[in-house]
């Protein structure tokens, strides 16, 4: 979408490093929104939400990519905006203000299903890649509602730099502070299932309705709970009115199934059952039943 990007006042790397932007009536931007701009990316940082006048914000540059494993060891990488922190304090007797720069670090990343899994107290590399030595910093204060409105925008995060740990825990050359080998996944347990069902695997045209059960078992022979499996009927041979069978419900692991009267006598029908489990992978059953006559 078009955005009209204007020059900050003032000079310096802030220049460089910051734009306001409006937006046309045919266009829009959220908090925390990825612009691609003059060939670089950049992190909406700032709204003004009066939009009867004009929707305003302010982006920042992306200047570093922020890197750290999840759970199982995959490493992820997240642009983000990184600057060096600073304090203010007024002097009593002047009463100017003096800038302190310290060994602190201020980051803005935007919130996504990555950094929803950024904590406090991690460890992260905030450095030039090749250098000598690169510095490790923590994450120390984790902003997770200043710069948040609807659910979407960003995280504003302070590092404190950091103790280096033996080179098999901070990797240098993957830039990963706290390294852990990656992992597969778990595998899925091993389960069993079928279709039960009273009596013969028979349907009589223009007969009472007749119920199906899926049942799921570990391989301990228990009942599983909670899986629902999806249910199709499929002819067989060459005979294909399967809409002859009406499916008159389906509940969670149960299907009702009727022959019309008009049924061809004599022709069967595959009754087809599949579920996935996180924890027991691909469930599949089937049931051939035949189609009689009710006298």
């Amino acid at each position: 979408m078009p955005l009209i990007v204007m020059e900050p006042r003032g000079g310096g790397n802030e220049r460089d490093r910051m734009k306001k932007i409006e937006a046309p009536p045919s266009s829009t931007f959220r908090l925390g929104s990825k612009i691609n701009c003059f060939s670089k990316l950049w992190l909406v940082t700032e709204v003004n939400y009066n939009e009867e006048i004009k929707l305003q914000g302010v982006m920042r540059l992306c200047n570093y990519v922020l890197k750290w494993q999840d759970d199982i060891g995959n490493i992820i990488e997240e642009p983000c905006v990184c600057s060096k922190y600073k304090t203010s304090a007024t002097g009593e007797d002047s009463g100017k203000i003096v800038t302190i720069n310290d060994t602190r670090r201020d980051i803005y990343i935007q919130f996504n299903e990555k950094t929803a899994t950024l904590r406090q107290e991690m460890r992260h590399y905030i450095d030039l890649k090749g250098v000598s030595n690169p510095k490790v910093y923590r994450l120390t204060d984790l902003n997770r509602t200043s710069y948040i409105i609807d659910d979407v925008g960003c995280f504003q995060m302070t590092y404190e730099e950091d103790q280096k740990k033996p080179p098999d825990v901070d990797r240098d050359d993957l830039m990963i502070a706290d390294y852990k080998e990656p992992s597969e996944p778990p595998l899925p347990g091993v389960g069993s299932c079928r279709i039960i069902f009273d009596g013969q695997p028979v349907l009589k045209a223009g007969g009472s309705p007749r119920q199906f059960i899926a049942e799921f078992l570990d391989d301990d022979g228990n009942v599983l709970d909670g899986i629902v499996p999806t249910w199709e009927l499929m002819p067989v041979g060459d005979w294909v009115n399967v809409n002859q069978i009406s499916i008159l419900s389906q509940s969670e692991n149960r299907i009702e199934l009727q022959a019309s009267s008009s049924a061809v006598v004599g022709s069967k029908v595959l009754l087809q059952m599949r579920a996935d489990s996180a924890d027991f992978g691909v469930f599949e059953a089937s049931l051939e039943l035949g189609v009689e006559s009710l006298w």
